[in-house]
């Protein structure tokens, strides 16, 4: 008496082996880029705690004018440093792999200050909870009631 598997059932094991990591590997990217978001807006809600010490220290918010060379993404990191050096933040937030972190102080105006980044696995939505849209549908702008990926904060004066 032979022993042994044939060909169909080393096949069929096979392609439940392939299905079973094709889910797996999905379910792992999905929780990654719901940790890299809520890394994203856990870090925007620190640096709005530590905007608004440093806006009851001094009045203003940090830059109140732009860095030339990359306004929005320099602006944070200076931003960022300034807090730091201040006492108000422990370390500048680095933003996960292939998004940035903005921030454009708009003055004491309607607006104010307002962080920008990007999130992936929430939904296209006009707002997410906490996030604000400054801006009309239709304008240039990121935050505006346009549904989109864009998380947004802002800090008025």
């Amino acid at each position: 008496m032979k022993r042994g598997f044939t060909l169909i059932e080393l096949l069929m094991s096979i392609a439940i082996i392939a299905i079973l990591s094709t889910i797996t590997l999905g379910l792992i990217n999905s929780t990654q880029a719901k940790g890299r978001d809520s890394k994203a807006i856990r870090e925007f809600q620190e640096v709005r705690s530590a905007l608004a010490l440093y806006q009851n220290e001094f009045g203003r918010y940090p830059n109140e004018t732009p860095i030339l060379s990359n306004p929005y993404i320099d602006n944070f990191n200076s931003m960022a440093t300034e807090l730091v050096s201040r006492g108000y933040l422990a370390k500048v937030p680095t933003p996960p792999a292939g998004r940035s972190y903005h921030y454009y102080n708009y003055g004491p105006g309607e607006i104010g200050a307002l962080l920008v980044t990007s999130l992936e696995t929430y939904p296209e939505s006009t707002g997410y909870s906490g996030s604000c849209r400054p801006w009309a549908s239709g304008q240039a702008n990121w935050c505006t009631t346009d549904a989109s990926h864009y998380y947004c904060l802002c800090l008025k004066y």
